[in-house]
C-alpha cells in the first residue's frame, strides 16, 4: 500500500458513483463537482452539464444521451440529499424535482419508469407527457412572422405519476435492479428477494440466501436474476419466471464483499468483482457432460497413439543383432537353454515384464546408473483419475470441493485511497474537562449506498451488441468486459474473455484508462 501523501492537493474531482447506462453504451459518474457522462468503449466525454449550485453529486443515473437523474451528496454537496433532480441534457435543465425528506440511496431509470431507492422502501413513478413551459416573449413582427405554427412548446416525457411504493428490509447498500418492467428488489426478510412486475402482475417471492443480500444483478431481458449475499463466497443464478434456482457458482472461499455482477448479452458468461481486487467470469452454459467425456476419450486415444508412436527405443533394444538379442539366446529366451543368474534377481524383474510391456530394461537402469525411459512405460488403459478428482467424486467428499468455479480470473486495480480519500483531516484537537488538550479521529466521510465511506470500485458492464444475431454467436466466441472505479485514483479497465486450446478460456487485460485524465495505457 501507498502510505505517502501527496505534498500538493489534487485539483482533480473525486468520482463518488459510477453507473452505466441502459444500453451500457454510455457510464455515468457523480463527481466532488457535479456529474460527467462518458462513452463506454473509449471513456471520451460526452456531456458535462454547468448545475445551477455547484457542488458534489453522490448519486448519478443515466437512462441515455439526453435524460439523467442525480442527489447531490459529498462533502460539499450539490443539493439536498432527499431530493432526485431529474434532468434534460438537451435543454440543460431540470424537468422535474421529487423530494422525499429522507436519504435516498439509490436510483434505477428505464424507459417507462423510474425507481428511488430509501432505506426501508423504494418509489416507482411512471413516465408521462411533460409539456415544457414557453418562456413569455414579445409578439412577433409582421415581417418576421412566415405564418408557420407555434412550435415552442415541446411534449416531453419524464418520470411524473407515483406507481407504487414497495416496502424492503434495510436496503443498506441500495441493492435494486430494474430491467423493462421488472423491479427486484430485497424483501421484507433478510436473504429473500421480491420480483416486482411494474406493468401488470403479482409479486412473487423467493429464498437467495440464509444471511442478507449483498448485491444483485438481472440479465438484458430479464429472465434471470444472480444474488451474492454478505458472505460473498457463493453466487447463485435464479429463473424469474418460475422462480427455480438455475445454478450456484463458488467465487471463494474467505468471505468478501462483492462490488458487482453483470450478464452477457446472450446470458453466456455472469461476472463477478469483489474486494479481493479479482474479476471472475462464469460459464452459465456449460458444455454437455457427454461431450466432454468424448473429448477427453479423443484425447486419451491421441496420447496412447504418440506413446506408441515414441516406442522407437524400447522396439530398438528388442529388435534383432542386438546385444539383447545375443544374451536371450544365451539365457533361454530363444533357444529354450538355461536362465543365467547375476547372483540377485535379474534386470528383466526390474523394469516390468507384464503383458503389453516388452520392454526388459538394462544392467545400468537396475542399479540406478540410467534412468529408465520415458517410452518404456506401459500405456494407460484409459482416462487417468487423480486422486483428488476421485475423492471430489466421493459422497463423503465435502461440498466445497464439489463446487462450480469461474472459467477464468484476473486482477483488477482496487486503487490506493485511503479513508479520508474525499478530503477532510484525519484528526482533530478538542478540549478535555481539566482543560488539557486531546487529539481525536475525525469519522471518514460515507456515501449514500455504503456507510463505510469506501469508493466505488469494480463496476462492471459487458460489452454491448448491435443485434440479436450477435447475441446469439457472440458469446461463444468470448466477450468483453468493462470494469470502472473511482475514488481519487479513477480508472477504466477493459477485459477480454479468449478461448484457448482444449476448450478453455482465458482472460486477458487489454488496458486500462485514467478517464478523468484520458491516460490510456496498453
Amino acid at each position: 500500500m501507498n502510505t505517502r501523501n501527496a505534498i500538493q492537493p489534487s485539483n482533480q474531482p473525486a468520482v463518488l458513483s459510477v453507473a452505466f447506462s441502459a444500453t451500457r453504451n454510455r457510464f455515468i459518474t457523480g463527481l466532488s463537482d457535479g456529474f460527467r457522462c462518458f462513452r463506454t468503449d473509449n471513456c471520451f466525454t460526452t456531456y458535462q452539464p454547468t448545475l445551477p449550485s455547484e457542488g458534489g453529486i453522490a448519486i448519478a443515473a443515466a437512462l441515455d444521451d439526453r435524460y439523467q437523474a442525480y442527489v447531490g451528496g459529498g462533502r460539499a454537496p450539490a443539493g439536498k440529499d432527499g431530493a432526485v433532480i431529474f434532468w434534460d441534457a438537451l435543454l440543460g435543465k431540470a424537468l422535474n424535482r421529487f423530494d422525499f425528506h429522507e436519504a435516498v440511496l439509490g436510483v434505477r431509470l428505464s424507459g417507462r419508469y423510474m425507481v428511488v431507492l430509501l432505506k426501508e422502501r423504494a418509489i416507482g413513478f411512471e413516465h408521462q407527457e411533460l409539456e415544457r413551459p414557453s418562456l413569455p416573449t414579445p409578439p412577433p413582427d409582421a415581417a418576421d412572422d412566415d405564418g408557420s405554427p407555434e412550435t415552442d412548446a415541446e411534449v416531453l416525457r419524464g418520470p411524473n405519476l407515483v406507481k407504487a411504493l414497495y416496502p424492503t428490509s434495510p436496503n443498506t447498500y441500495a441493492l435494486g435492479s430494474l430491467k423493462g418492467d421488472l423491479l427486484v428488489l430485497p424483501a421484507q426478510t433478510p436473504g429473500q428477494v421480491q420480483l416486482i412486475p411494474l406493468h401488470a402482475g403479482s409479486k412473487r417471492v423467493l429464498r437467495a440466501h440464509n444471511s442478507p443480500l449483498r448485491c444483485l444483478a438481472l440479465s438484458d431481458d430479464g429472465t434471470l436474476l444472480a444474488t451474492a449475499s454478505e458472505q460473498g463466497t457463493l453466487l447463485r443464478i435464479f429463473n424469474t419466471r418460475t422462480t427455480d434456482e438455475l445454478a450456484e457458482f463458488r467465487r471463494g472461499v474467505d468471505h468478501a464483499i462483492i462490488y458487482s455482477l453483470a450478464f452477457s448479452p446472450g446470458n453466456r458468461w455472469l461476472a463477478c468483482t469483489s474486494d479481493k481486487g479479482t474479476l471472475h467470469i462464469f460459464d452459465l452454459r456449460p458444455p454437455d457432460p457427454a461431450t466432454i467425456a468424448a473429448e477427453q476419450d479423443r484425447l486419451a486415444k491421441e496420447r496412447q497413439q504418440q506413446h506408441r508412436r515414441s516406442q522407437s527405443y524400447a522396439t530398438h533394444r528388442l529388435s534383432g543383432g542386438t546385444a539383447y538379442e545375443n544374451a536371450s539366446s544365451l539365457s533361454g529366451g530363444g533357444g529354450g537353454g538355461g536362465n543365467v543368474s547375476l547372483g540377485r534377481s535379474s534386470p528383466a524383474s526390474a523394469t516390468g515384464t507384464g503383458a503389453g510391456t516388452g520392454y526388459q530394461g538394462s544392467v545400468q537402469e537396475y542399479y540406478g546408473l540410467r534412468p529408465v525411459p520415458t517410452s518404456a512405460s506401459p500405456p494407460t488403459a484409459g482416462v487417468g483419475i487423480s486422486a483428488m478428482a476421485a475423492f471430489k467424486a466421493s459422497p463423503w467428499a465435502p461440498k466445497v470441493l464439489k463446487d462450480v468455479r469461474s472459467i477464468a480470473s484476473a486482477p483488477f486495480y482496487t486503487g490506493e485511497d485511503g479513508p479520508y480519500w474525499q478530503g477532510g483531516a484525519g484528526h482533530s484537537w478538542t478540549t478535555t474537562p481539566s482543560g488539557g488538550r486531546k487529539r481525536v479521529r475525525n469519522a471518514a466521510a460515507t456515501l449514500p449506498n455504503d456507510p463505510s465511506g469506501r469508493p466505488p470500485k469494480g463496476v462492471l458492464a459487458f460489452k454491448p451488441t448491435g443485434n440479436a444475431k450477435d447475441d446469439d454467436g457472440g458469446d461463444d466466441d468470448g466477450a468483453v468486459v468493462y470494469v470502472v472505479g473511482g475514488g481519487r485514483d479513477a480508472r477504466w479497465e477493459q477485459f477480454a474473455l479468449l478461448p484457448t486450446e482444449g476448450r478453455g478460456w482465458v482472460l486477458v487485460n487489454e488496458g486500462f484508462r485514467k478517464y478523468l485524465t484520458r491516460q490510456f495505457v496498453d
